[in-house]
């Protein structure tokens, strides 16, 4: 059975090898994944879509199939702590889906704004994502990566 069809429903594509994958707040903040392994990739909805209730959920999630990583993805303006909260609850609602994967937090800022945010809510993120093997990256406007 293939890895990247986690989930049947919300994604925008499944089980493809696409060299690039963005995702995108109306051009104000992107993350962009060069794909240059052309590994098999799947890109799902959260917000709204695989998470449909009120409380905090990340924007997207990004499945690398061959590799087995996951990606939580928050696209924000400058409140890194509601970001913090959004991925974090992401991961607690769909991680039993994600058996042997990875998982990653991955949040994009229009400006940064980790002066208010205490430290204790990024180092419990951290510690999370590294039960998962994985980390948290923060960037300003855009995050790219490459594997």
């Amino acid at each position: 059975m293939c890895n990247c069809k986690v989930f049947n429903h919300h994604f925008d594509f499944q089980h493809e090898r696409r060299s690039i994958v963005t995702c995108s707040d109306r051009g104000s903040v992107t993350y962009k994944y060069n794909n240059e392994s052309l590994d098999f990739i799947s890109k799902y909805k959260v917000d709204g879509g695989l998470i449909s209730d009120s409380s905090a959920k990340c924007d997207f999630l990004l499945l690398n199939c061959n590799r087995k990583y996951s990606f939580f993805i928050e696209l924000k303006g400058s409140d890194i702590s509601r970001a913090i909260e959004q991925i974090d609850r992401s991961i607690d609602v769909l991680k039993d889906n994600l058996s042997g994967y990875y998982i990653f937090g991955r949040i994009v800022l229009t400006r940064d704004n980790t002066t208010k945010l205490p430290d204790l809510k990024i180092k419990k993120l951290e510690r999370k994502l590294s039960s998962f093997n994985g980390n948290l990256i923060k960037r300003t406007r855009l995050l790219e990566e490459t594997y």
